[in-house]
């Protein structure tokens, strides 16, 4: 049998422990609504980060597949088949494909040449294609037609290197994106 002593020290260890237990509960609630918000919070982060990575490799296959027909169209018929100008498609006006392209999956920023997400840009403006534009990514200026000179002369039915860039720009939860591809396509 337990003497008073035992029992009065039993007691207020009883009524600490009830104390403490309160507080440890509260202390718990709270750590635990912390973690869960920064869970949750992660989550959504990294849902948009996918988001983004997905909208990205669709821009990404959409510019190497229209380089890829690029490189595959005859280089004499690049610029006039692929340029700004209807004027000078080979098949007569209208007939080509054109400087700008749909990108299936993808958002077009309003006022987007073309009302799509792709566009394909030369050295030049419109159906002209020059020698003197300042353009580091693409190399410019550049002796497109391999004469030895660098001039201000539109060379569309001359040029022998061309280079070009793929430009896919499209509207994201997270703004505006811009995705560019830049080669030089030569007969050499």
């Amino acid at each position: 049998m337990p003497n008073p002593l035992q029992l009065r020290r039993r007691g207020r260890t009883a009524r600490r422990r009830r104390g403490v237990t309160l507080v440890e509960l509260a202390v718990v609630i709270t750590v635990l609504t912390i973690a869960l918000c920064a869970t949750t919070n992660t989550v959504v982060t990294t849902s948009a980060l996918n988001q983004q990575d997905h909208e990205t490799e669709v821009a990404r296959r959409a510019a190497e597949g229209l380089l890829e027909t690029l490189r595959n169209t005859p280089l004499a018929n690049v610029f006039k088949n692929y340029d700004s100008s209807t004027s000078d498609d080979p098949g007569g006006v209208g007939t080509a494909p054109g400087a700008t392209f749909a990108v299936p999956g993808l958002t077009p920023v309003p006022g987007a040449p073309g009302g799509v997400a792709g566009q394909i840009l030369f050295p030049g403006t419109g159906p002209t294609l020059r020698e003197d534009v300042v353009d580091a990514q693409l190399g410019m200026p550049r002796d497109l037609n391999l004469d030895g000179l660098v001039d201000a002369s539109d060379h569309a039915a001359n040029y022998r290197v061309l280079p070009v860039r793929v430009r896919v720009t499209w509207r994201s939860a997270s703004g505006r994106r811009t995705l560019e591809l830049s080669t030089l396509l030569s007969e050499l």
